[in-house]
């Protein structure tokens, strides 16, 4: 579901970093879309650690996936992310935000996908949790509704109509600007012509 988190998450990004910069004058709303698949990394950790001789159990058991999909996980790896990013000049709470969002926006998308999906409220409750409207992409009916292989096509399509829905109300709002928070300076001059200007980079 990578596919689908990163243009939920985009989504999201953008309006959260539209709300965020009209009252910081600051958008580091990127946090969010880098950040949509760290959840994921369970998937994969067992076997890195291991080549460091390192053993992390879950409840006992060795790292499964689904095992950093939860509260617990949103808080360390959000406060490791405001540490990681705060020497390149990016305020503390900002990244502690924005990377809790981008973490959190992926449990809940996952949520939207699965009846009883993971222990997002670990350890504050201990049960399996989901909504399910959106469809389940580990369905039989999954397959035959496989974008190109990309995705669940219900999924994606909902996921763009939310994505332009997002780009639309911004761009309304604020005008074609907002663009130059998620690229480099000198791709945005290349691009429109003008110097970045952002404010409010001070740490």
């Amino acid at each position: 579901m990578l596919s689908e988190h990163i243009i939920y998450s985009t989504a999201i990004a953008i309006l959260i970093g539209m709300v965020f910069f009209r009252f910081t004058g600051r958008d580091y709303s990127w946090i969010i879309i880098l950040c949509a698949w760290a959840p994921d990394v369970d998937i994969i950790a067992n076997r890195i650690l291991e080549k460091f001789g390192f053993t992390l159990l879950f409840e006992g058991t060795a790292i499964f996936h689904g095992a950093f999909h939860t509260l617990a996980g949103l808080v360390v790896f959000s406060s490791i992310m405001a540490f990681v990013l705060h020497p390149f000049g990016i305020r503390f709470f900002d990244s502690l935000v924005f990377s809790s969002i981008g973490f959190g926006a992926h449990l809940f998308e996952d949520a939207l996908v699965y009846k009883t999906g993971y222990m997002y409220l670990w350890p504050l409750v201990p049960k399996r949790l989901g909504i399910g409207i959106l469809p389940d992409i580990l369905s039989e009916e999954y397959y035959f509704r496989n974008f190109f292989g990309i995705g669940n096509t219900e999924v994606l399509v909902i996921g763009l109509v939310f994505l332009l829905g997002a780009i639309i109300i911004r761009t309304r709002v604020e005008g074609q600007e907002w663009i130059r928070w998620y690229m480099p300076g000198w791709v945005y001059t290349k691009i429109f012509g003008k110097q970045m200007g952002i404010p409010g980079h001070q740490v």
